[in-house]
């Protein structure tokens, strides 16, 4: 399975070169964030921060063959500086191939992520953490995985005056060594992900969204050893639009639970949930400009290891406990420069609290976030 991702880049090739005649649509996006979050004494850290340059590509032919490619840049730094090392370079390389069997109906997807993210030293596994927090919601939440190829199938189809959609996708990952001075390798299990969502009118200016997912993975294997896998997750979302006079309010909230734990590349990840509510106000102040403040609230919770295997493997574990909650403020802006093109800037400031495994009390957090987007298509 390790040629894969050249397998299916091949057969990109084939499907963009038979669509080459159809009316081709290109988007290019590129984006700068930088974030950073300070923890009152008690963490293991003081500081984390975060800049990031993601970039992407989506090319529609006609209306049959879309692809969307996507990588990007990271930096991570941690204080004190002399006890960790910062960490930079590139994320992995995302293709996504999405062939429209019946136009507006159907659509097969394939997926391949190319491993092309760095790594850290196994001695500062530990600074990937804190951006796999749920609570703060890094821009970047992982670093290096591997590889991986996927597909499935995604549909929708009018039901009144609602639209009822569907999928079943498949996502086979490859073995790899997650740290750059060992051998020692991972293989992550298989994710299976079925996906239900209806969407449409209340009212004349109300609109609805629902959807649901549901997900199954298989064991994780480090160093040939069995570990925990991520098991069933569910995800919940629902999404209700208001439009008032000429601005938009919409009202959302998502819920998250994680059946065990897992591991995400380096960063181990527990059993758990994350349920999360926000508002967000759109108001158009020209033709050209408009603005979007909003503001979103999370908390997560988690579950204890209470006992293990031999071999460290969690059996059972305890009751889930409350770890953390944030708020976050943003005002999000968007500028039209010229036909298809536009330039987005947002900042945000978060505030909150984490609790560590093994630490009895809260530890305070807060930071801010900042982030530029050009958006270019032809």
């Amino acid at each position: 399975m390790k040629y894969a991702p050249g397998v299916l880049a091949a057969g990109l090739l084939l499907t963009v070169t038979g669509a080459a005649s159809a009316q081709v649509r290109t988007t290019v996006r590129a984006q700068t964030v930088y974030e950073s979050y300070a923890f009152d004494p008690g963490f293991t850290f003081e500081k984390v921060s975060e800049f990031s340059i993601p970039v992407g590509v989506d090319v529609s032919f006609g209306r049959r063959v879309d692809v969307t490619l996507s990588t990007g840049f990271v930096s991570l730094k941690v204080e004190p500086e002399a006890e960790f090392e910062t960490a930079s370079g590139l994320i992995d390389t995302e293709l996504r191939l999405g062939i429209n069997l019946i136009p507006g109906r159907l659509i097969a997807v394939f997926t391949g992520v190319i491993p092309t993210g760095v790594k850290v030293d196994s001695a500062n596994a530990s600074v990937l953490t804190p951006i796999a927090s749920d609570v703060i919601g890094f821009a970047i939440p992982t670093l290096g995985m591997g590889g991986s190829v996927g597909g499935g199938f995604v549909g929708a189809m009018p039901v009144g005056k609602f639209a009822l959609g569907a999928g079943l996708t498949a996502m086979y990952p490859f073995t790899y060594e997650p740290f750059q001075n060992s051998t020692t390798q991972l293989a992550p299990g298989g994710e299976i992900r079925a996906r239900l969502g209806i969407e449409g009118p209340l009212a004349t200016r109300t609109y609805l969204r629902v959807a649901g997912v549901f997900a199954a993975r298989g064991k994780d294997e480090f160093g040939d050893v069995t570990q925990s896998g991520i098991g069933q997750r569910y995800i919940g979302y629902a999404e209700v639009s208001q439009g008032i006079g000429r601005t938009q309010l919409t009202l959302y909230g998502f819920d998250v639970y994680r059946g065990e734990p897992s591991i995400e590349g380096p960063a181990v990840l527990p059993k758990g949930n994350l349920i999360a509510a926000g508002l967000r106000h759109a108001v158009p102040v020209t033709s050209s400009f408009s603005v979007a403040p909003r503001a979103e609230w999370r908390m997560s919770t988690a579950a204890p290891v209470t006992s293990t295997d031999d071999d460290g493997t969690p059996l059972t574990f305890g009751s889930l406990e409350k770890v953390g909650s944030s708020l976050r403020l943003a005002l999000d802006m968007t500028q039209t420069l010229a036909r298809g093109v536009a330039v987005s800037g947002y900042g945000s400031w978060l505030t909150g609290e984490v609790r560590p495994e093994g630490v009895a009390t809260d530890i305070p957090l807060d930071g801010w976030r900042a982030g530029l987007t050009l958006s270019v298509t032809r």
